[in-house]
């Protein structure tokens, strides 16, 4: 009995407080707000109430414990997570093997310290102190390099000790670049169709007070662009390799920065390195990235540039976009040698033979005078100053001495005419002939779009508007990186943009298939008559599939 009516008792008093909770709510919404809350009322969550504000809650502060996955947090849609479901990193681990040793302290990951430097690029993070604290904040960022939400992130000292003592002596960021774009290439996002090179002058974040002229020695020799052509050079008549001299050749130069060079073409001056780099046009994948002092010359690099990613992917180039700076003869000549087809956009020489009216016959390699008479092939000259070799071609006999136009045809010193052109004149010629082709048009559009597009984007989005590195090592680790960040961007973006279109157009598909089965038997009951469109039944749906189209039966 005594246990039943303390029963009793405290269900009486649970009843009595849930009757004075409910008539105090009623109070405080007829009459108003109140000044202070009755203590008996104050553990089911009444606060005091002042002015208008009637149900402001707080909170109360209490620890909790919570099981958590971090990958749970991260959007299906977010590119990280797109980046690591399309790409395994684990070959870092085989690329960075050789330069840890087998004894002593373990050392970070190199894959999550590999990450995290991929990270800033993505996302434009410049400072590696900054990179640590958003690495150490942002959950995506800590999920992606493979970190809890309770270790520890490395110190920002250990990239550039890691940088450079093991990795940018080994060229460990061009074999990491090249495994990426073969992944590209596995996933038939290059096919060499259609390519573009260019070149981009990247300045060196020094001081204008630093530059300094200096006076080097350099050897002076023959140009040479590709190794195919200069053996092709060597057997034409009339060849002479100059002597191999040394010159002393004054440059301008930064004492921050001694491996930078100095440009001043056009608009662009300063010092700084110059990025030669290859995009597919087929979804702007960079094949190719090389990177020299700005005073080098973008016509003697690219050939070797091409030939180079030719070898490392086995990649096979068809067609081949640039720009003006490189319509020499050597350039279309190597770029046949290459079995790729170049569109150059012609350089409108003021001494052009066109110009006096010499016409030039492929199927003879001759040219022709306004008279008549055919100017051949003779020998090739060597401007031992400049190092370049040129076609002489020349009339045979004593023909100019006895021609009426003489005078006015060449100086009453010479004995004949003579036009010396470029030493791969012929290829030249055919170079030219596709300029203004509907082909060429199109090539260009997409050299703007792709070539100077990629550049555009690594500059302003992924921290390649200043090399802040001293070196040439150092500026070829930033121009790859950010290479690779932009490639991830757009191996991600076209493949999920397609998994998502063909899964829109198979919902659609699928969503009325009675439809679609009686409207085909209809259309083949149907007698003869016109052209006949099937539609989707959902015309709102139709509008937001771009790439499915109205099939077209005809009767």
């Amino acid at each position: 009995m005594p246990q039943l009516a303390l029963h009793a008792i405290i269900w009486m008093d649970v009843l009595l407080e849930r009757v004075l909770l409910h008539c105090f709510q009623k109070v405080v919404s007829r009459n108003g707000p109140v000044d202070k809350v009755p203590p008996k009322l104050q553990p089911y969550g009444i606060i005091e109430i002042r002015g208008d504000v009637r149900m402001m809650g707080r909170q109360s502060g209490q620890m909790s414990m919570l099981i958590l996955d971090i990958e749970e947090l991260i959007p299906g849609n977010h590119l990280l997570r797109q980046i690591n479901q399309l790409v395994s990193f684990d070959f870092i681990y085989d690329l960075a093997a050789p330069y840890y040793p087998a004894n002593g302290r373990p050392s970070v990951d190199p894959v999550s310290m590999f990450k995290m430097l991929l990270v800033g690029y993505l996302y434009g993070i410049k400072s590696e102190r900054r990179l640590v604290q958003e690495v150490q904040l942002n959950i995506a960022y800590r999920w992606f390099c493979g970190f809890e939400l309770g270790e520890k992130i490395p110190d920002h000292s250990t990239f550039s000790k890691t940088r450079v003592r093991k990795w940018n002596e080994s060229g460990f960021f061009q074999k990491a670049f090249l495994e990426i774009v073969r992944r590209c290439i596995e996933q038939k996002l290059i096919d060499g169709k259609e390519m573009a090179s260019d070149g981009s002058y990247i300045p060196a974040e020094v001081s204008r007070n630093s530059w300094i002229d200096v006076e080097v020695e350099v050897e002076q020799s023959m140009l040479s662009y590709l190794d195919d052509l200069d053996q092709e050079l060597a057997s034409q008549p009339g060849f002479k390799k100059p002597p191999t001299r040394m010159v002393t050749k004054k440059i301008t130069t930064s004492t921050t920065d001694s491996e930078c060079g100095y440009i001043h073409h056009g608009s662009k001056r300063g010092v700084g390195y110059l990025m030669e780099a290859t995009v597919d046009c087929k979804h702007g994948i960079v094949t190719a990235v090389d990177v020299f002092p700005a005073n080098e010359k973008e016509s003697l690099l690219v050939l070797r540039h091409l030939e180079r990613q030719k070898k490392q992917l086995g990649l096979s180039m068809e067609k081949v976009a640039l720009d003006r700076g490189y319509d020499t003869g050597a350039v279309h000549r190597g770029l046949e040698l290459l079995g790729i087809t170049g569109y150059i956009p012609a350089i409108r020489f003021p001494n052009d033979p066109s110009k006096y009216g010499f016409l030039y016959d492929p199927q003879q390699d001759t040219f022709i005078c306004p008279m008549g008479q055919s100017l051949v092939y003779h020998r090739l000259n060597c401007n031992k100053s400049t190092g370049k070799y040129l076609r002489c071609y020349q009339v045979q006999g004593d023909v100019c001495q006895k021609c009426t136009s003489r005078k006015t045809c060449f100086d009453t010193t010479g004995v004949r005419r003579r036009i010396l052109a470029s030493s791969c004149y012929p290829a030249f010629y055919r170079g030219h002939l596709r300029v203004n082709t509907p082909e060429y048009l199109c090539m260009m559009r997409k050299r703007k779009i792709w070539a100077e597009g990629s550049f555009a984007a690594m500059k302003r989005e992924h921290n390649l508007l200043k090399i802040r590195k001293r070196g040439i090592l150092a500026a070829t680790e930033e121009c790859l990186m950010s290479a690779m960040a932009l490639n991830l961007k757009r191996m991600a973006k076209a493949i999920f943009s397609a998994i998502y279109m063909d899964k829109m157009w198979a919902e659609n598909m699928i969503s009325q298939p009675i439809f679609y089965l009686c409207q085909q038997v209809q259309l083949l009951t149907a007698p003869p008559g016109p052209v006949r469109h099937l539609y989707f039944a959902d015309k709102t749906k139709q509008k937001d599939i771009r790439r499915v189209k109205p099939r077209r039966y005809t009767m």
